[in-house]
């Protein structure tokens, strides 16, 4: 998987980095490990709160794939 960060995020990785003696990917993978530990309560009331902020999708069809 590629994630693209902005520039500014992108040294502050690098300079976090640098400071712990590891490479970005490293920190990265830590990173999304600490922001993916949820559990599934956490993540389905993220995503009821997020439904008001969808706009009106119509209904998903098995044809439209």
């Amino acid at each position: 998987m590629t994630i693209e960060l902005p520039g500014n995020i992108e040294e502050q990785l690098r300079n976090l980095a640098a400071k712990q003696g590891r490479d970005v990917r490293t920190i990265v993978e830590l990173v999304t490990l600490a922001i993916t530990d949820l559990d599934a309560t956490q993540v389905a009331e993220t995503q009821a709160a997020l439904l008001g902020e969808l706009p009106k999708i119509s209904k998903w069809k098995a044809d439209d794939a």
